[in-house]
C-alpha cells in the first residue's frame, strides 16, 4: 500500500514515462503524429515535472477520487488525466482552444496521432 505522497509521486512518474514513450514513438514513426507533437510533449513534460507539490497533490487526488467513484481506479487513467491537464494548460498559454473546450475524451496520445487528429 502506498502512502498518499508516494501515490502522487508514482502518478507523476507514470505520466512523465508515458510522455517519454510517446516522444520515442514520434521519433520512430513521425508521419503517424502531428508535426508539433514533440513541442507539445516537451512542454507537457516540463509542466508536470516543475508543478508544485501542492498543485500536483490537488490534481492527482481529485482525479483519483473521481475515478474511484466511477469504479475505474486505474493509475494509467489518473496519469493520462494529469497529462491532459498539462496539455490544456500549454494550449491555454498559446491562446489555443484547449482539449477540454474541444470535448476531448480519449487518451492524450491519440490527440497527437494524424489518423485521429
Amino acid at each position: 500500500m502506498f502512502t498518499q505522497d508516494m501515490y502522487v509521486t508514482r502518478i507523476k512518474f507514470i505520466a512523465l514515462s508515458q510522455l517519454r514513450q510517446i516522444m520515442d514513438a514520434v521519433k520512430e514513426s513521425p508521419a503517424s503524429y502531428r508535426k508539433d507533437t514533440t513541442e507539445y510533449l516537451e512542454a507537457m513534460y516540463y509542466i508536470i515535472d516543475t508543478m508544485t507539490r501542492q498543485r500536483l497533490d490537488e490534481i492527482v487526488n481529485t482525479v483519483h477520487d473521481s475515478y474511484v467513484e466511477a469504479g475505474m481506479d486505474n493509475d494509467g487513467f489518473v496519469a493520462d488525466s494529469l497529462m491532459t491537464i498539462a496539455l490544456a494548460q500549454y494550449q491555454n498559454e498559446l491562446g489555443e482552444r484547449n482539449v477540454y473546450d474541444m470535448g476531448w475524451d480519449r487518451l492524450v496520445e491519440d490527440f497527437f496521432r494524424t489518423a485521429i487528429a
